[in-house]
């Protein structure tokens, strides 16, 4: 008795990123090298918006203004890393916690040490959260009669 043959998995892929199966990816592969973090620095530095500090503070604000002038362009984990983020996941929950709205998208990377990283994270800025209650603003502490 003869079987027929499977048709090979499809694994899901972001929007717009093509059609990949177990035996054929189709995704765009970003390089994202020294060459491409040398450039990503520059850009920054000439709208002054590299970090100057490891303090927290100063790490967020500077991620919050890269993210906006970035817009749709975003900024993936290497680059946060080549431009002096640690953890810049850390700082997106961060700001996401302040009500600031942030995607994650998730996209196959080249890195400088030639390996492909499948699934990187890419963090696009969308604005103020609507449904934020800031819970310093929340406090009520009365007024004097």
């Amino acid at each position: 008795m003869s079987r027929t043959p499977r048709k090979p998995k499809t694994k899901k892929v972001a929007p717009g990123k093509g059609k990949a199966t177990s035996g054929n990816l189709q995704n765009k592969v970003l390089r994202c090298g020294e060459k491409h973090i040398s450039k990503f620095r520059e850009a920054l530095r000439q709208k002054n918006l590299l970090l100057s500090s490891t303090k927290t503070e100063t790490q967020l604000d500077t991620l919050l203004k890269i993210l906006q002038y970035r817009g749709d362009a975003g900024v993936n984990t290497p680059e946060g890393v080549g431009i002096g983020f640690a953890r810049i996941a850390t700082r997106v929950f961060d700001l996401e916690m302040r009500g600031w709205r942030i995607d994650t998208l998730r996209e196959d990377v080249i890195t400088a040490d030639g390996l492909t990283h499948r699934g990187i994270a890419r963090y696009v800025f969308r604005g103020r959260r609507v449904d934020f209650i800031d819970p310093q603003g929340a406090l009520d502490l009365g007024a004097a009669a």
